[in-house]
C-alpha cells in the first residue's frame, strides 16, 4: 500500500502493517498509482514533477518535468507502456513511460485522470466541470461530460461501459454506449473520491461530508435481454412480464425476465427493463391492455415457474409478486418516473378483482360522437352491452364476449360506442339507456348525446 503526504510517499506491507520504504518529494504529493505489473510506483507533487520509482529497489527511476503547475493526478495503462497525468495547469498529459507522447487540454486544472481497463480511452476530470474521454491511440477527443460543478475523480466500471464522476454535492454516471446520463448520487459537500467494486455492481463516493456511501448499479446489459418477450422491442408489456415474476427463483439463463441471469428476479432486471423502455422511448406505442394481458398469460404458462416458491396462477396473473415489484419500484430511483406511472396503471386495473359487479357513469357524457362504458366484473361472465333509445327501442348490441372478473375502467377496458346504431348510422342527438347484462347481473344507466 503507498500514500503520498507532505515531501515523501510512505509504502507498506499490509499483511504485516510494516512500512517497507519512504520516496522523498520536495514538496507535497497529490496522488500516486501503481503499475499493473507491481514493479513500479509513479508519484505526482506540487513540485510540478512526477516521479517514477522502483518498488523493489526504492530507485527513483525518471522524473518527468514538463507540466508547468501542480500535478493532480496520475495514471498507469494496463499494459504498463503509458503514463497519464492531470496537472492544475489544465493539460493532460500522456507518457511513453519518459516520453512525452501528447499533450491534452482542458479549460481548467484536470484532477483526475483515469485508463479504461481495456486501455483505449482515457477519462479527464477537470474544475471547468467537465469530463473528457480521448483515444488514447490518437489523441483525439472521443464524448464531453457534463458535471454541475468541478470533478475531483473519475472511475470506469470493471466492464468499461460506464463512466463515474464525483463533484460537489453529486456523483454522476453515464453509459457510455449510449452517452445518456444513467444515475444521479446526491452527497452533501464535495464528493472527492469514487470507485467501483470489481463485478460493477456497486459504486462507492466518498465526500467531504465525512461519509462513504455505497450506490447499487443495474448492470449494463445487452439490449436484446431486455426484450423479455422476445417481440423485438423494449416495452411496457417487457415491465409488467418482470413484474409478474418478481421474487421468482430459477436457475441461472432458463427464465428470461431474469435479464441479469442471476437466478432470482429482483428490482435489478425491473431496473434494467424500465431503463431500456426509456431510453428507447417505446412506452406502449398503441399496445392495448388486452395485448399485455396476454402476453402476461402467456408467460404465466412458462413451465419453470411451475416449481418456483410464487407458482404463477393465470386467476390472478401472481398479483403477489406484481405488488411487491410495484412496491419496490417506488422506492428506487432509478426507474423513470414516466415509465412506472404507466407500469402502475396498467397493472393496477389488471390485479384488482371488485367484490362486486357494477355498471358505471360512461365517460364523456355528454359526448360527441364516441364514448367508454366502465364496469366491474365479481366474477368471470359473458357479457353483453346494449343500447336502446327513449321509446325503448333497440339501437345498438355490443357482444363483449366471456371475460374474466376484473376492472374494466379505462378507455383500453372499458366498452366502446362510437355513437353508431347497428347499421352504422350516427344516432341523434338525445337521452339514450344502456344497460350492462353480465351473468346473471343486470343494470342500466342513461347517456346523452349532443351534437
Amino acid at each position: 500500500m503507498a500514500a503520498g503526504s507532505w515531501y515523501a510517499v510512505h509504502l507498506w506491507d499490509v499483511a504485516s502493517t510494516t512500512r517497507l520504504n519512504t520516496f522523498e518529494h520536495p514538496r507535497g504529493v497529490r496522488d500516486v498509482a501503481f503499475s499493473p505489473n507491481s514493479q513500479w510506483l509513479a508519484s505526482a507533487g506540487e513540485d510540478n514533477t512526477v516521479r517514477l520509482w522502483h518498488i523493489g529497489s526504492g530507485v527513483a527511476l525518471f522524473t518527468l518535468t514538463e507540466h508547468n503547475d501542480w500535478v493532480n493526478s496520475v495514471a498507469f495503462s494496463p499494459d504498463n507502456q503509458t503514463l497519464a497525468t492531470g496537472s492544475r495547469d489544465n493539460t493532460v498529459r500522456l507518457w511513453n513511460v519518459a516520453t512525452p507522447l501528447s499533450t491534452l487540454e482542458h479549460n481548467s486544472s484536470v484532477n483526475s485522470v483515469v485508463f479504461s481497463p481495456d486501455g483505449q480511452w482515457l477519462a479527464s476530470g477537470s474544475s471547468d466541470n467537465r469530463v473528457r474521454l480521448w483515444d488514447v491511440a490518437t489523441a483525439a477527443r472521443l464524448a464531453t461530460f457534463g458535471h454541475n460543478n468541478g470533478i475531483n475523480s473519475v472511475a470506469f466500471s470493471p466492464d468499461g461501459l460506464t463512466l463515474a464522476a464525483g463533484s460537489f454535492n453529486a456523483v454522476h454516471v453515464w453509459d457510455l454506449g449510449s452517452g445518456a446520463l444513467r444515475n444521479t448520487f446526491e452527497h452533501t459537500d464535495w464528493v472527492q473520491s469514487v470507485t467501483f467494486s470489481p463485478e460493477g455492481t456497486i459504486l462507492a463516493s466518498g465526500g467531504e461530508d465525512g461519509t462513504v456511501l455505497l450506490w447499487q448499479l443495474t448492470p449494463t446489459l445487452d439490449p436484446a435481454l431486455l426484450d423479455v418477450n422476445g417481440d423485438g422491442q423494449v416495452t411496457v408489456i417487457d415491465l409488467a412480464i418482470v413484474a409478474l415474476f418478481y421474487g421468482t427463483r430459477a436457475p441461472a439463463g432458463t427464465l428470461p425476465a431474469d435479464v441479469k441471469a442471476d437466478g432470482i428476479v429482483d428490482i435489478l432486471d425491473l431496473t434494467a427493463v424500465a431503463q431500456g423502455i426509456d431510453a428507447a422511448r417505446s412506452g406502449l406505442h398503441g399496445l392495448s391492455l388486452e395485448d399485455i394481458e396476454a402476453a402476461l398469460l402467456a408467460a404465466a404458462d412458462i413451465e419453470v415457474v411451475a416449481e418456483a416458491p410464487n407458482a404463477l396462477s393465470r386467476r390472478n396473473l401472481a398479483y403477489r409478486n406484481v405488488a411487491a415489484a410495484l412496491a419496490d419500484a417506488q422506492l428506487d430511483k432509478r426507474i423513470p418516473e414516466t415509465v412506472l406511472k404507466e407500469l402502475l396503471h396498467l397493472l393496477t386495473e389488471m390485479r384488482e378483482i371488485p367484490d362486486t359487479t357494477a355498471l358505471l357513469p360512461n365517460y364523456p357524457n355528454p359526448f360527441n360522437p364516441e364514448t367508454w362504458i366502465p364496469y366491474h366484473l365479481a366474477t368471470d361472465a359473458a357479457v353483453v352491452l346494449t343500447i336502446h333509445d327513449v321509446r325503448g327501442a333497440l339501437v345498438r348490441e355490443l357482444t363483449l364476449g366471456h371475460q374474466p372478473a376484473g376492472i374494466y375502467q379505462s378507455k383500453h377496458r372499458a366498452a366502446y360506442w362510437d355513437g353508431r346504431n347497428q347499421n352504422g348510422e350516427p344516432v341523434a342527438s338525445s337521452v339514450y339507456f344502456y344497460t350492462l347484462t353480465a351473468g346473471d347481473f343486470t343494470a342500466t344507466r342513461k347517456l346523452l348525446i349532443a351534437k
